[in-house]
C-alpha cells in the first residue's frame, strides 16, 4: 500500500494557460494577432491566434461550481467559471494540496501537447516568439510559485533542430527539468525518429540529463476507426498513441546513440506494456537485422523508458511485468480523467495491495529520480 508519508508526484498535468499571457510577453506589434481570449457567441471564452479561433471547453477544466457543467451550449467554458487552480500557480498549489498531491509537472493546453501550435501557424518568427513566451511564463511565474513543487516542462521549436537546441539550452540552466515532444512527428509533417535529423537536439537533451516526455495527442492525431465513431472509441483508444511511440523509440536506435536518454510516455496508461515488450521482442528477433535496435527491446524498455497511469488496474495486475521502477502516477488534473479532488483517496485504492516499496516508487520515487526531485 502507499505510505502515509509518501509525497505524491504527478508527471501530467496541464496548465489552461492565463489570458495575459502572450499579451504581457510580446511586443505590441504582434497584438492583433498573438494568442488572446476572445468572447464566443453564447457567453464562452475562446482564444483567437492569427486566423484561428479555439474556443475553451468545460471538458479540459475544472469549474469552481461543477453543478453549472454542460449548462452553457456546446460545452463551452470561461475563464471566470473555471477554478483558479486551472491557469494561477498559487491557487493550483492550493488545489495539489486539497488533492493530496505534493509535486506536478504541466504539459500545455492551448500550445498544444508539445507546443506545436505554433509551428502551424503563417509567421514562424510570431510562432517562435509566442513558443519562447509560454517557456518564460512557465519558468519564470508558472514554476516560480514553488521551484521545488512546480516541475518545469519546456517546449520546443520542432520545426528547426538548431532553434530547438538553442531554445532548450537557453531553459536548462534557468531551471527547466524536462522537454516535450511529439509522440510522432511525422504527422506532424517532420523527419521521424528513425533519421538522424534529431541526433542534435538527443545529443543535447543528453548532455541536459533531462528526460523526453510524450504525451498522447502530441502529434495532433489520436487513432480512431472512423468518421463515424462516437468520441468514446478514440478515448478508449488512447493508448495506441503510446503504443506507436514505445516501438519507434524501441527500434529507432537512439537510446543505443544515446545511452542517458529517458522518454516518458505521457496519460497513454500502462496496461499494455507487456504486450508491447513481448511483440518487440519477437519482432525483434525474427527482424533484428533489419532494426534499428542492437539489444533486446526488454533491456532498451527497462533501461529507458517510463511509462504513466490515473487508475490501471491492469497496470498493477501486471506489476512484475512491467517492472515498479518503469511506472509513474499522474493526476491529468484539470481534464477530466483526472479525479480531483480524490487523487491521493484513489491512488491508495488502487495500490492497496502492492509492496510498500513499490508503491513508493510508483507515487514518488521513479518520477523524483527522472525529474531530479527531493
Amino acid at each position: 500500500m502507499l505510505p502515509t508519508d509518501t509525497r505524491l508526484i504527478s508527471v501530467d498535468d496541464h496548465v489552461i494557460e492565463p489570458a495575459h499571457l502572450w499579451l504581457d510577453r510580446l511586443p505590441s506589434k504582434w497584438h492583433d494577432v498573438c494568442p488572446r481570449v476572445v468572447e464566443l457567441d453564447g457567453g464562452g471564452h475562446g482564444w483567437r491566434y492569427e486566423d484561428e479561433l479555439v474556443p475553451l471547453s468545460q471538458s479540459i477544466v475544472r469549474l469552481r461550481d461543477e453543478t453549472t457543467r454542460g449548462q452553457r451550449p456546446n460545452g463551452m467554458a470561461r475563464f471566470d467559471e473555471m477554478r483558479p487552480g486551472c491557469h494561477e500557480p498559487h491557487a493550483r498549489l492550493e488545489d495539489m494540496d486539497v488533492d493530496g498531491v505534493w509535486a506536478s509537472l504541466c504539459f500545455p493546453n492551448f500550445t498544444r501537447f508539445a507546443g506545436h501550435r505554433f509551428m502551424m501557424g503563417k509567421d514562424r518568427e510570431l510562432g517562435l516568439a509566442c513558443l519562447r513566451a509560454y517557456n518564460d511564463f512557465i519558468l519564470d511565474e508558472w514554476c516560480a510559485a514553488d521551484p521545488e513543487r512546480l516541475i518545469s516542462l519546456a517546449i520546443l521549436p520542432l520545426w528547426d533542430v538548431e532553434l530547438a537546441v538553442a531554445e532548450m539550452e537557453r531553459l536548462v540552466p534557468k531551471g527547466a527539468r524536462a522537454v516535450a515532444f511529439s509522440e510522432n512527428p511525422v504527422v506532424l509533417g517532420l523527419p521521424s525518429v528513425h533519421t538522424d535529423h534529431w541526433d542534435p537536439l538527443w545529443a543535447a537533451v543528453s548532455a541536459a540529463d533531462v528526460p523526453v516526455c510524450m504525451h498522447i495527442g502530441s502529434s495532433s492525431r489520436m487513432i480512431t476507426s472512423s468518421s463515424e465513431a462516437p468520441p468514446s472509441v478514440l478515448i478508449a483508444l488512447f493508448g495506441t498513441n503510446s503504443m506507436i511511440a514505445f516501438a519507434d523509440w524501441i527500434f529507432s536506435g537512439i537510446f543505443e546513440r544515446f545511452p542517458k536518454m529517458r522518454a516518458v510516455l505521457s496519460e497513454g496508461g500502462a496496461g499494455w506494456i507487456p504486450y508491447m515488450v513481448e511483440r518487440a521482442e519477437k519482432s525483434w528477433h525474427i527482424h533484428g537485422d533489419a532494426s534499428g535496435a542492437t539489444r533486446p527491446p526488454s533491456e532498451l524498455y527497462r533501461e529507458h523508458m517510463y511509462a504513466c497511469m490515473v487508475t490501471d488496474a491492469f497496470a498493477i495486475a501486471s506489476l512484475e511485468h512491467i517492472g515498479a521502477d518503469n511506472l509513474m502516477w499522474e493526476s491529468d488534473y484539470p481534464h477530466q480523467d483526472g479525479v480531483f479532488p480524490a487523487s491521493r483517496r484513489t491512488l491508495e485504492k488502487v495500490l492497496a495491495d502492492v509492496p510498500d516499496a513499490d508503491a513508493v516508487k510508483i507515487g514518488h520515487d521513479n518520477a523524483a529520480r527522472v525529474f531530479k526531485l527531493a
